[in-house]
């Protein structure tokens, strides 16, 4: 028989017993993902909710990845998500993509609209700066002329915790 796993509050120190279930994923940066499956400990005392994220690093990785392949054109945040994954400060990101970190943050804050061609090379560079996705970057080369113009705002992306399996699901349908 196994015993209930108690976690501690992070802000009141009350213990706690998670429950496994979905998370909307905002501490990635991202309004929309969720993972699956995963462990929540809601403190009644204090009103905190503590998530258990396992493996992180793989799940951002994963997260990465789904964005490459996208079905639709990258938001702000999704283009954001990709320069801090690839470790990259503005202006390194901007002489990639020959413009200044400005730019670069108009697009992530959506005060600019990230072009085509701007979303299309992000792909390609997270997937080749990236030594695990790099095996991958001829699919995502493959996949860029299937992309949407429809912004990647209407889906929500779907982390199995488990498995790491990805799926973008629209936001109406996810409901």
């Amino acid at each position: 028989m196994s015993r209930a796993r108690i976690h501690v509050c992070t802000n009141c120190g009350d213990n706690l017993t998670p429950e496994r279930r979905n998370y909307r994923y905002a501490e990635s940066g991202l309004s929309n993902v969720i993972l699956q499956d995963v462990e929540v400990a809601d403190c009644p005392k204090c009103g905190n909710s503590d998530v258990i994220v396992p493996r992180m690093a793989k799940i951002h990785r994963a997260i990465a990845q789904a964005l490459v392949n996208s079905p639709a054109r990258l938001t702000g945040e999704q283009f954001r998500f990709l320069r801090k994954h690839l470790g990259l400060s503005g202006d390194q990101l901007g002489r990639y993509l020959h413009t200044d970190r400005t730019k670069i943050s108009k697009w992530e804050c959506g005060e600019d609209p990230i072009g085509p061609a701007t979303d299309r090379l992000i792909r390609l560079l997270a997937a080749s700066l990236d030594a695990e996705l790099r095996p991958g970057v001829s699919a995502v080369a493959e996949h860029l002329q299937h992309i949407s113009d429809a912004s990647g705002k209407a889906l929500e992306l779907h982390v199995d915790a488990a498995t790491l399996q990805t799926a973008f699901l629209s936001a109406s349908r996810a409901a």
